[in-house]
């Protein structure tokens, strides 16, 4: 990756940090940029990031045995990194959910699901430009547009979470 992405990317992350404030800011319902959770939530969260913290870390340490192995992966280092981000968001994610920790008490969930379905769509569109250009790979490795189908993929099995456990809820509720 030479310095002119790097710089690109950078520019991208700090861009996308300040859309988040302002999504967050428009989407609570008290229009504050932080989330407010009560203290069986925040117990929730913390149990979450546990386990996502450990799977990011089993994840690394497969990481580095295959490498130490000489097993060669035909993946860019920077996806496999971030690949390991996105397994352990997903282990956070899907924990928080089940267990009724995602949502604050002051989040509005239908509006951030419009935002999840723009976020996936937005996400489509380098993979989609990547189909029809056939430029997946740099060097024979996959590449910058498998860093979207990641997101893709993680957005899709938290949305598939929320539609099991939103069935599994209502079921309960008519018992």
């Amino acid at each position: 990756m030479n310095i002119f992405r790097s710089a690109g990317v950078a520019a991208g992350i700090i861009v996308g940090l300040v859309i988040a404030v302002i999504i967050f800011k428009v989407l609570n319902t008290d229009h504050m940029s932080r989330t407010e959770y009560d203290e069986r939530q925040k117990e929730v969260r913390g149990r979450g990031y546990m386990f996502g913290f450990y799977t990011i870390i089993v994840y690394e340490c497969v990481m580095m045995l295959l490498e130490m192995s000489g097993i060669a992966l035909h993946i860019e280092n920077y996806v496999l990194h971030f690949a390991g981000i996105i397994i352990g968001g997903i282990v956070l994610c899907c924990y928080c959910i089940w267990n009724d920790g995602y949502w604050g008490l002051n989040n509005n969930p239908r509006k951030y699901c419009i935002v999840f379905i723009i976020t996936a769509a937005l996400n489509a569109l380098p993979v989609i430009g990547a189909v029809k250009g056939g430029n997946f790979k740099e060097d024979g490795k996959l590449a910058t547009p498998f860093l979207n189908i990641m997101v893709l993929i993680m957005l899709a099995i938290i949305g598939l979470v929320f539609l099991v456990k939103s069935i599994s809820d209502n079921h309960n509720t008519e018992k």
